[in-house]
């Protein structure tokens, strides 16, 4: 049965047929993806009655034409919505081809206790497609603008992060960061890093090597902050599953075998240059080392990333780092982790 929810009265009638859903509906002008509207609209929201057992298709025309919404209907859709005390909070997408009888589990379950409404917005696979057009044919202040929002996007919608991996988003950030100043990496980064905090985004950065390639390729990077975000999410990606070290290896043979460099390369030149290198940009390269080397369980490959790095002088930068004032305790740490582990 039905129960009375916050705002929202539900009416259970004799017939089924007629069972009705009365609450708040409003709008979501996210027409523009990158918009930083993110409140619904109006701020007093008028009651619109749903049949309960007739499909949400069939209802969103009369919801649509009762708010008067920009959206163009046929790239709308309907979500939840409920207020936390000041805090808005978007919850499941409402299935259209559903009714709400069907759906009403996760109708009660986001909505018990709370102020709520129903709100139409533009589909998420719609959203991604002008999300991915807008980047890959913006520039100048309009690309920076897109980029720079485009952390929050992920943060604000984990059901964005689902289509957007799922329709070469990835390879449209990595594409523009390959072309890219310092400024829109680290944008791009800052993305990335928030996808990766979702299952989803990470299971699509371990099934496309490129993205760990591009990483990679950063550490090279004359920018110290392009150069410590991306050693940070690769150490975050290797940390995630010990199969990650060897998908790591991967991307760093394939960088440098291209460029006919040792492997390693990039970091190695950064700790080569001892006294010209900050702290924290060696405490990340020693720690991804440890980080890899550690899930490495074959040991012919572990034998060639340790014999690739001594070649390239890597007990000297562990000597100079262990001996070098004043003493930083985690960077010693790491380093005779480094030291004890690769002898």
């Amino acid at each position: 049965m039905w129960q009375t929810q916050g705002k929202g009265i539900f009416t259970d009638n004799s017939n089924p047929s007629s069972s009705t859903l009365q609450c708040r509906i409003q709008f979501l002008d996210d027409i523009d993806p990158f918009s930083s509207v993110n409140l619904p609209e109006p701020a007093r929201p008028p009651s619109f009655t749903f049949l309960t057992s007739t499909i949400l298709s069939n209802q969103i025309h009369s919801v649509h034409k009762i708010l008067d919404a920009p959206h163009n209907i046929s790239d709308s859709t309907l979500e939840l919505c409920r207020q936390d005390g000041s805090k808005t909070e978007f919850g499941p997408y409402l299935e259209l081809d559903q009714t709400l009888d069907e759906q009403r589990e996760d109708i009660e379950a986001f909505t018990q206790g709370f102020k709520w409404s129903i709100v139409l917005r533009t589909q998420l696979n719609v959203r991604v497609q002008a999300c991915i057009d807008k980047l890959l044919n913006s520039d100048g202040r309009e690309l920076r603008r897109s980029l720079f929002s485009l952390k929050q996007i992920f943060q604000d919608d984990k059901d964005l992060v689902h289509e957007f991996v799922n329709n070469q988003g990835l390879q449209c950030l990595i594409k523009i960061g390959g072309a890219a100043d310092q400024n829109y990496q680290n944008y791009i980064l800052r993305a990335l890093g928030q996808l990766m905090l979702y299952v989803d985004g990470m299971n699509a950065v371990i099934n496309q090597n490129e993205v760990v390639q591009w990483l990679y390729s950063l550490v090279e990077s004359n920018f110290r902050l392009v150069v410590k975000t991306s050693l940070k999410l690769l150490i975050v990606f290797a940390e995630y599953a010990e199969s990650n070290a060897s998908l790591i290896l991967s991307a760093v043979t394939q960088v440098d075998q291209s460029d006919k460099r040792p492997l390693w390369s990039n970091a190695m030149k950064i700790l080569n240059e001892m006294d010209n290198s900050g702290t924290e940009v060696v405490l990340l390269i020693i720690t991804l080392f440890n980080t890899v080397l550690s899930a490495i369980s074959d040991q012919d490959t572990f034998y060639d990333i340790t014999d690739s790095l001594e070649q390239q002088g890597m007990q000297r930068c562990t000597q100079f780092y262990l001996n070098r004032k004043p003493i930083e305790a985690d960077l010693v740490e790491q380093f005779q982790i480094f030291d004890v582990r690769s002898k």
